[in-house]
């Protein structure tokens, strides 16, 4: 992927991830965990981003919700 948009959630096959601005990812982990959608640790990707990965088939809509509901 050459370029991601934040806040986002991708599903790529069997996985979900979310990109969001780097330094942010502690406190989206956070926050997803506790709306139900746990996430492994923020990778950086170099590009100013941080991934999250979501569980393997994770809800798409309902990880998105959650996304929206962040406070930014």
């Amino acid at each position: 992927m050459t370029s991601a948009e934040q806040l986002k959630v991708y599903a790529l096959g069997g996985r979900r991830m979310v990109y969001v601005r780097k330094g942010q990812g502690d406190g989206l982990q956070a926050h997803l965990g506790s709306r139900g959608f746990p996430t492994g640790v923020p990778q950086s990707q170099g590009s100013g981003l941080d991934r999250l990965e979501l569980e393997r088939h994770a809800d798409v809509r309902g990880a998105q919700a959650a996304l929206d509901d962040w406070p930014r």
